[in-house]
């Protein structure tokens, strides 16, 4: 097979695999020598994405590995033809294959999420931990520049600033907490450019037919509002796509200037971040607002923000040199003559859960959530892309299984993540706020922690080749209304 031909005996035409060539050099999209998981749905994009980086590994030093991901939404037989394709041409191009599955219905129910919002995460969940599976620093996906334009504009729509109208960059931080970095390498094709690979390649790719459904906003803007907006511009899309680059440039400038700043005005803790008053009520409101914003991520994570009208009365507090105002996720802004203050505030804390020994077989309930147990054979795939339930070698846990809260000093090995991490550390990475830490079920087993729930399983404890009995669990929240103070029932007959 040539550089530049697929499967399908055709070439991929060597104007689009130039122009990724390039952008990859000119933007680090991608870095020399690395090794790259790439996320494959089986939908256009993702699969030139594949056919284009497999062109390229050689020339670019890639080292490729493919993931695919079930996210429980697509009906059985669908969902198994988009896994038979995908691993169909990840291993026909010699490639090392994965493939998880989710229930995202269950994780939306579980979490108060939209489908869409759960889907997401259930998806870079299991796309962090196939990469540190596999050793990848970057996970590659296939979004284009006719995703930017949607992109922008939906931002533009729910009045975003500067940072959303930057769009989604070539490479960027893992979206969720800890984990390997985001590549987007063909943000300089179209939508249409990558129909054109697959179809010089002669690969009918998958198609997902929810991406007609108009009730997400993404689908009414791409199938309703951008067709109306051509007619007034013919080039609306790449009207919005330099939209994005020049906001990303002043973004990056901004940045910049504030990390600046930061380093002169800032003091953190755990527990608050303070700015100096007078420092910050002199710099431009452009600067003073990414430093309340930056404030205020370090307390509840990166990846939420106040709205900008609450950014604008805190500089207006700031400048008047007195006030408080309370901000979402529980943190209170104070000014004083000197500082503004940013503090966890009195949110409401989770209750600690009661130490409760899990019925196995059975049916346990503890604090608000259901725990599910039975003893199965070694299953053909322990690893699940569930986040709420798991598979134990019962042999290696030992002694009875206890669910309780976190505890000062907790530690426990990962799996996937390849070594010990502190408990706090791992809650911090997943964004679990602080006021709901201490309701996170942790199950325990004689020698420590075996599974935290909805996050990660502890190596130690995970199933092997050479497992004998397994013990299957599985947690879901009660209903509010069905909430008692906890017990256990056997398995019924």
């Amino acid at each position: 097979m040539s550089a530049s031909s697929g499967p399908g005996e055709g070439r991929i035409p060597a104007a689009i695999r130039g122009r990724v060539r390039r952008f990859i050099a000119e933007t680090g999209a991608l870095r020399r020598g690395e090794r790259v998981l790439l996320a494959l749905s089986g939908g256009p994009d993702s699969t030139a994405l594949l056919l284009l980086l497999h062109s390229l590994q050689e020339e670019l030093g890639l080292s490729l590995a493919v993931a695919h991901f079930d996210h429980g939404l697509r009906d059985r037989q669908e969902a198994e033809a988009d896994l038979m394709f995908c691993r169909s041409l990840a291993e026909g191009l010699g490639l090392a294959f994965l493939h998880g599955q989710g229930d995202t219905p269950a994780h939306a129910r579980a979490c108060g999420l939209s489908l869409e919002e759960a889907a997401r995460q259930l998806r870079y969940r299991f796309l962090a931990e196939k990469a540190a599976q596999v050793g990848a620093t970057a996970v590659a996906v296939g979004h284009t520049a006719s995703d930017q334009a949607e992109t922008v504009l939906m931002h533009l729509l729910r009045g975003a600033g500067l940072d959303g109208l930057a769009g989604m960059r070539p490479r960027s931080p893992w979206p969720l907490g800890a984990g390997p970095e985001l590549a987007r390498p063909l943000l300089c094709l179209w939508r249409g450019d990558t129909e054109r690979c697959c179809r010089a390649l002669g690969i009918a790719p998958r198609h997902d037919p929810t991406n007609l459904d108009l009730a997400p906003l993404r689908n009414r803007l791409r199938h309703r509002v951008l067709p109306l907006l051509r007619t007034l511009n013919p080039r609306a899309d790449e009207a919005l796509v330099r939209l994005a680059s020049l906001a990303s440039q002043a973004v990056d400038y901004l940045e910049r200037e504030a990390s600046r700043a930061w380093e002169r005005l800032s003091r953190t803790s755990e527990e608050e971040v303070a700015l100096e008053r007078e420092g910050l009520v002199r710099l431009h409101p452009a600067l003073a607002s990414r430093l309340l914003r930056r404030a205020y991520a370090l307390l509840v994570g990166p990846g939420r923000e106040p709205e900008a009208e609450q950014v604008a009365r805190a500089l207006s507090l700031a400048v008047r040199g007195r006030g408080r105002l309370p901000l979402p996720g529980g943190i209170i802004l104070t000014v004083s003559a000197r500082e503004v203050r940013l503090r966890r505030g009195a949110a409401a804390a989770a209750a600690l859960l009661p130490e409760t020994v899990l019925r196995v077989p059975g049916e346990t309930r503890v604090g608000g959530w259901v725990f599910l147990a039975e003893v199965v054979p070694p299953p053909a795939s322990p690893r699940t892309a569930d986040p709420y339930e798991a598979y134990l070698d019962a042999d290696a846990v030992g002694g009875p299984l206890v669910v309780t809260s976190r505890r000062r000093g907790d530690r426990l090995r990962p799996l996937g993540l390849g070594g010990e991490k502190k408990l706090q550390d791992l809650l911090v990475d997943a964004r679990v706020p602080q006021e709901a830490r201490d309701g996170v079920p942790i199950v325990r087993c004689p020698w420590g922690i075996v599974w935290v729930v909805g996050l990660r399983l502890d190596e130690r404890a995970a199933v092997g080749p050479g497992t004998r009995r397994v013990v299957h669990l599985r947690a879901h929240p009660e209903p509010p209304g069905q909430r008692d103070s906890g017990g256990a029932r056997a398995a019924s007959a």
